[in-house]
Parts: structure tokens; C-alpha cells; sequence
């Protein structure tokens, strides 16, 4: 099992969010993960979970990815190796990443769906988590372990979402 980042939250959660539920998703994640992760928080890091509009992280996407689009979530991941616990003040946390949600993407993308909203957030959420955690979907092989890890994360918190990110791309789940 890796270590479990605390969360902290830059902006308003979603009325249909429980920051609770976003804490179980990364406790469910560090539990099952296991071998895959290439990557490990930090012993008491830090996890920033930023919600942003569409036109905040339209420009996130275009100035770190090139893509002139909005999209649903963004992983940044912060050079732990270059922020060592040994360095910073104890009163310093460790910054293992940050994730950036976009609420109001999410939210019409589910409702055009037919899916709850609830379910959605956490599946990009965790989504998210997975990526800084060194898992990608870039061969069939590698989708496959990450899905069905994301999707028994959200099933086991309570929430079937209609859609997975299974054979979608992030332009597929246009809202």
C-alpha cells in the first residue's frame, strides 16, 4: 500500500461532492494501486484538488498540453524528488501533485449522459489521482489495468457512473 496524500481544496466542492468521498477515493486507490503506482506520495504530502471553470482550465489545457479546448480534469505532478521533506520547514508539506476539476464540464457531460454528476466528479477525480501516480492509457494494456481500477474505486464507494473512461478519449465525452 503507498502512502495516503492529505487533501486540500482550492475553491467551492460541487454541491453533489463530499470531500469525504474524495478522501475514501484516494484511501481506496492507495489500497489497491499497489505495484502499478511508478510513482508514491511522499510520507504526509500534500494532494491540491483545485475546481476551476471552463475558461480556467480551457487555459490550463492550451498552455500545458496545446490543447485550445476544455476539458474534464488535468494532473500536475510536482518534482518530490526536488522537494524533499528534508529540506522544507517541518511546517512545509510535501506537494505531491495537484488536480484540476472542472465542475461545470463534468456536471453537463453526466446530465447529457444520463448519469449522475456525483459519479462523474469522483470518476475524473480518481481518474486524475491514477495519472500522478504514474499510470497512463496509452497501449490497450496499460487502459486496461487503469480503468477497471478507477472504475472499482467509484463502484465501491457507492456510485455506477453510466460511462467510463473505457474506449474514450477526452473528446468523446464532449459535454
Amino acid at each position: 500500500m503507498i502512502e495516503t496524500p492529505r487533501l486540500q481544496f482550492v475553491g467551492p466542492l460541487p454541491g453533489c461532492l463530499d470531500s469525504r468521498d474524495l478522501e475514501r477515493a484516494v484511501a481506496l486507490v492507495a489500497a489497491d494501486v499497489g505495484p502499478k503506482a511508478r510513482l508514491a506520495p511522499p510520507r504526509g504530502s500534500v494532494l491540491n484538488v483545485l475546481f476551476a471553470a471552463e475558461d480556467e482550465i480551457r487555459a490550463l489545457n492550451c498552455e500545458f498540453l496545446g490543447v485550445d479546448a476544455a476539458t474534464d480534469v488535468l494532473s500536475f505532478g510536482e518534482d518530490t524528488d526536488a522537494l524533499s521533506a528534508d529540506v522544507l520547514p517541518p511546517e512545509e508539506p510535501v506537494v505531491f501533485g495537484e488536480l484540476v476539476l472542472c465542475p461545470g464540464y463534468v456536471i453537463r457531460y453526466a446530465r447529457r449522459a444520463g448519469t449522475e454528476p456525483a459519479a462523474e466528479l469522483l470518476l475524473c477525480f480518481v481518474h486524475g489521482f491514477l495519472h500522478l501516480l504514474g499510470l497512463d492509457h496509452g497501449t490497450p494494456e496499460e487502459e486496461d489495468v487503469m480503468f477497471r481500477l478507477q472504475d472499482r474505486v467509484v463502484r465501491r464507494l457507492g456510485h455506477s457512473p453510466r460511462t467510463t473512461y473505457r474506449g474514450c478519449s477526452a473528446a468523446s465525452r464532449q459535454p
